[in-house]
């Protein structure tokens, strides 16, 4: 099948929805690198070429996801926050880590993200990439400052980059291939198993504790 090139901008949404839909759905059950636009085509149901009217590479699909979903995540994560009382380091904390493991979708996406997704694009694709992650940046500082006044801006901006190296790194770790994980099930390399959300909520708790003058006090 194959679609009529869309003209107004909710028919051009509607098309990227449903792009959309497909890749995460492909992603949900198989490796970034065995994906290709081809599999995107057919599961949207589109032919290869009409899908390369909305995007030009499969690195384009993913930001593209990848935006969607972090938005997702945020919108959720402003309401819980809000509605946290007497948030401290250790609270939000958990919030972050708890709205996070209910998305193993974005837990995927941003270990490939510097990695693989920005690395094949054009500077007019990785330039409009960028742009898109201005406003989401500065609601998530805005977010964590909010909870923490104590944090300052340039804390909150350093955590919100820590907070994503974190997830990236230990996602993999924590998530290994079904043959090393078969090797860890072995009692004399359980040292190496990685439970990701208490670890990641025990760092982020601790990274926000030391930024955040006066939060053992306020804790307590």
């Amino acid at each position: 099948m194959n679609w009529q090139r869309a003209r107004q901008p909710a028919q051009k949404a509607e098309r990227m929805t449903a792009i959309l839909d497909a890749a995460a759905s492909l992603f949900d059950e198989k490796e970034l690198a065995e994906i290709t636009m081809r599999d995107v085509a057919v599961q949207a149901g589109v032919g290869k070429a009409s899908l390369y009217h909305y995007v030009k590479t499969k690195e384009e699909v993913f930001l593209s996801l990848y935006g969607y979903e972090l938005e997702s995540w945020l919108n959720e994560l402003e309401k819980r926050l809000h509605r946290l009382r007497r948030p401290t380091p250790e609270r939000v904390a958990a919030v972050l880590v708890n709205e996070l493991l209910l998305r193993p979708r974005l837990c995927r996406l941003k270990v490939v993200l510097a990695l693989v997704l920005e690395r094949n694009l054009s500077d007019e694709a990785i330039t409009e990439f960028k742009e898109s992650l201005l406003e989401p940046t500065h609601r998530f500082v805005s977010l964590i400052h909010h909870s923490l006044p104590e944090l300052s801006i340039t804390a909150a901006k350093d955590f919100l980059f820590q907070y994503h190296a974190l997830v990236a790194g230990l996602w993999p770790i924590a998530h290994p291939s079904d043959q090393l994980a078969a090797i860890l099930e072995d009692a004399k390399y359980s040292e190496f198993r990685v439970d990701f959300g208490p670890l990641l909520q025990r760092t982020l708790a601790s990274l926000l504790q030391q930024t955040s003058p006066g939060a053992e006090n306020a804790s307590r």
